[in-house]
């Protein structure tokens, strides 16, 4: 007669493959590293603010001499 009852860790820990944990682990692996990659991406694209898009007024005058043109 079998008096030992098995809760849901003991049949978790039985039921591991090992083959799985590995593939869990470099699954996860691969989606942090996808993340990291997209901030890092934002991380080091330039930024162009042309003033007069921003709402700034633009000071500075344009002047054309005779013959430059």
């Amino acid at each position: 007669m079998n008096t030992h009852k098995a809760n849901t860790y003991d049949l978790i820990m039985q039921s591991e493959d090992k083959n799985r944990a590995v593939l869990e682990t470099v699954i996860y692996a691969l989606f942090i590293l996808s993340a990291i990659v997209s901030i890092w991406q934002f991380v080091v694209q330039p930024i162009v603010v042309p003033s007069h898009t921003a709402g700034f007024a633009s000071n500075q005058t344009t002047q054309c001499i005779q013959g430059e043109i």
